[in-house]
């Protein structure tokens, strides 16, 4: 099943992700099974978002790559949370210039679907370079990129907003955003 992680690395900064790539030798692609990667600073530490065929290939690549290569260069374990995609529903494919985090406390699948019919009623933007949304804790979160800020707040203002405002929401919506300073295009498939 593919999912998605956002993996924040408190105190973390470029020059160590840079060094820890380095270490990794993955010639400037994700490895085998990796299909989406951003990352960037985010909240005084450094964030990364990724998609990934199924969580078995990313679990053999955090414990071949991204453990011993973070302790190497003295990066503290990171915080990571694992989206079950539910729906992938694509995308342009194009360099993401910001990754938004959409958390829904309180929607289950349907309630979630209900909303999204009406957000995505006139079609997805092009702007979307990704798309996939799935449960998180005790609601529904969607994780997307963006070819522009200014795009994606005409989207959330014209066609967000006001398919939330009756959906039964048990919180108001979070959106973290990841304005984004790497990406690496997908590795190969992890079971060719």
């Amino acid at each position: 099943m593919t999912v998605a992680l956002v993996l924040d690395f408190p105190g973390g900064t470029k020059q160590e992700y840079d060094a820890v790539v380095d270490r990794m030798q993955l010639g400037g692609r994700m490895a085998p099974g990796g299909l989406v990667h951003a990352a960037g600073s985010y909240d005084g530490g450094w964030r990364v978002i990724d998609v990934w065929e199924d969580l078995e290939s990313f679990e053999r690549f955090r414990e071949e790559q991204i453990v011993p290569h973070t302790r190497a260069v003295g990066l503290a374990p990171p915080r990571v949370r694992v989206i079950e995609v539910d729906e992938d529903k694509g995308g342009s494919g194009e360099r993401p210039v910001l990754v938004q985090c959409v958390i829904l406390p309180g929607l289950d699948r349907a309630a979630f679907a209900a909303a999204d019919d009406e957000v995505v009623a006139e079609g997805m933007p092009e702007e979307i370079t990704f798309h996939v949304n799935g449960p998180l804790d005790d609601g529904w979160c969607v994780v997307d990129g963006w070819s522009s800020k200014e795009a994606r707040d005409r989207f959330a203002e014209s066609r967000i907003e006001p398919a939330l405002r009756d959906a039964p929401l048990q919180g108001p919506p979070r959106t973290e955003d990841l304005v984004v300073q790497v990406t690496m295009p997908a590795g190969a498939p992890a079971h060719a």
